[in-house]
């Protein structure tokens, strides 16, 4: 593939020197600010189970859906997640590090994919978008399973358009790996195991690639083949993940919805998720949410009648760019785009439809359409009768885009440098769902003062935190061989222990004031630290019984999980 590909002196120079601001900006201080919270946590507990005990502790199953530890996706971020943790060390870093290698190899993917339809002069200016999305950016800086899906569906697309080319001398080779990408992707994320199926098979009723038999037999064993850990845990388990999905599905059955208001709630979320993707300003996951047919907040109305404006037109672009393209390559991308806008919007109001919210991860699954309607205006504003200038209008608004991308993607590495200074807390909650900001470093000093502390006497710990953190201390003192009690929990108190709440900053201990003294109060920026010192008339005994101690839920479930290893010692 890379030898087909001719490139201009002028061209090679501005595709480096984009890749090298894309590689700088998903790298930059990665370890230091690394994101990595319960879901973080979660994860790397299951898989560093098999990267120390051996590969057969993997997990039939993988990550979780909607909340809970019940309904389970296939297990390929998992197995992913080994290969980088075996790799690049059994640490929050070593595990996150996966991702990092798939957002930087998705910046010369997506410029080789645009290059399919668009001009080099177009192309390079997307990559310009991608690689300096504060959206993309984000989600590359940290090990999620929805963070890997901009290199795994635009690696699928890619695949997917080249095995319909009729001039494609090796479309069956391409087919096999667009069933392997399927299946990958399809396991990463719920949105992406509804949307691409259908997506896959509309597309290709509409093209009607001319593949061998054989292909098409090859095809459906390497889907099942990557989706047999999921047959033999449904086989052992009598269906019992099965049987979640369903009761999900039920949970949103008799509820009351108008179809106008959700139809309307969905294309202002789409056009403004997507503004989000391309912009870094965010109008729409602030406090300010969609409600009705209305659109709240004086401050937001007109970027969200914007964003619904541009979202209009460019799709007015697409449908008339589809029925006039001569050019069935063009027109391949053109179609895929265009199904894979309108399956995507049926999902998406499906999920409304049941009271939903529409999160920005969600548009992880679909990224690639909003870059792609850029790129369908772009040429739109180029007057070719202008000669050399006629790329003013388009080169004049991603130069537009990328100013003001700058100042958003300045202002989130200033927090991230901050938080270990001083308490931070965003006003809309952007990117990601909470509003703190809280980084690797902030927890590495916080376990190192609660390790300071447990060394003076070697009593085990207690403490309480919030739900997104409690986990991230655990897992951190287990690795530092600390015998931890997973809570405060009001009703055992010893007079021979270690205890702490963590809180952020003006929340103090709340209800653990009846039971502790505040003996330090240590700020960590985001969070406060506060070491406690049991009243005497709280105390029930000298020490808890090392058998007594209770085992966190976290863990309880992960030793639950059907492992390899368990099937086979069966």
């Amino acid at each position: 593939m890379l030898s087909k590909i001719k490139m201009t002196k002028g061209e090679v120079i501005f595709f480096t020197a984009i890749i090298a601001l894309g590689i700088f900006l998903r790298t930059y201080h990665f370890s230091d600010w690394l994101h990595f919270e319960i879901d973080q946590s979660y994860d790397t507990l299951i898989v560093s189970q098999a990267v120390e005990n051996g590969v057969g502790n993997l997990p039939l199953l993988g990550p979780t859906a909607g909340g809970g530890r019940s309904l389970r996706l296939g297990p390929a971020f998992y197995y992913l997640e080994y290969a980088s943790a075996k790799i690049f060390g059994d640490t929050p870093q070593g595990y996150a590090i996966l991702v990092l290698i798939f957002s930087l190899l998705s910046l010369p993917l997506f410029y080789f994919f645009c290059k399919r339809y668009f001009s080099a002069v177009i192309a390079l200016a997307l990559l310009l978008a991608w690689a300096s999305s504060l959206y993309l950016v984000a989600y590359s800086r940290f090990s999620w399973s929805p963070n890997v899906l901009p290199f795994l569906t635009l690696a699928f697309a890619y695949a997917l358009l080249r095995s319909v080319d009729r001039e494609e001398q090796k479309k069956e080779r391409w087919f096999l790996l667009t069933a392997f990408l399927l299946a990958i992707v399809t396991q990463i994320h719920f949105n992406a195991f509804f949307i691409f199926p259908v997506v896959t098979i509309l597309f290709l009723l509409l093209t009607r690639p001319r593949l061998k038999l054989r292909t098409w037999l090859f095809a459906i064993l390497i889907f099942i083949a990557a989706y047999a850990p999921v047959v033999i845990s449904e086989v052992k388990t009598h269906g019992q993940n099965l049987s979640y999905f369903f009761e999900k599905l039920d949970n949103g059955q008799g509820e009351k919805f108008v179809l106008g208001e959700k139809i309307t709630q969905t294309f202002q979320y789409t056009a403004s998720e997507y503004f989000l993707a391309l912009t870094g300003i965010d109008h729409i996951n602030d406090s300010n949410k969609l409600s009705g047919y209305g659109f709240v907040g004086k401050d937001a109305f007109p970027w969200r009648v914007g964003a619904l404006i541009i979202l209009a037109v460019v799709v007015g672009i697409l449908s008339v760019s589809l029925k006039r393209e001569k050019d069935q390559k063009r027109k391949d991308i053109l179609l895929f785009s265009s199904v894979l806008f309108f399956v995507s919007t049926l999902y998406f109001l499906s999920l409304l439809r049941v009271n939903h919210e529409i999160y920005p991860r969600f548009f992880l699954t679909v990224i690639i359409l909003p870059f792609i309607f850029l790129g369908l205006l772009l040429e739109k504003l180029t007057f070719k009768k202008l000669g050399k200038v006629s790329f003013i209008l388009p080169l004049s608004l991603i130069l537009l885009l990328f100013s003001i991308n700058v100042p958003v993607l300045m202002n989130y590495f200033l927090q991230l440098q901050e938080v270990d200074k001083k308490p931070l807390v965003v006003m809309t909650e952007d990117i990601f769902p909470n509003t703190a900001r809280v980084t690797l470093t902030q927890q590495y000093a916080i376990t190192d003062y609660i390790e300071a502390r447990v060394q003076e006497n070697g009593y085990p710990v207690y403490l309480a935190a919030k739900h997104e953190y409690e986990p991230i201390f655990w897992y951190h003192l287990e690795k530092k061989g600390i015998l931890y009690h997973k809570t405060l929990n009001g009703q055992a108190v010893y007079a021979q222990g270690n205890y702490f709440v963590i809180a952020f900053p003006g929340e103090g201990i709340g209800k653990h004031s009846k039971e502790f003294d505040i003996t330090e109060e240590k700020s960590f920026g985001a969070l406060i630290v506060y070491h406690l010192k049991p009243k005497s008339e709280a105390i029930i005994a000298k020490k808890q019984d090392e058998n007594q101690f209770e085992i966190p839920l976290e863990k309880m479930q992960i030793e639950e999980l059907l492992t390899w290893k368990k099937i086979f010692q069966k």
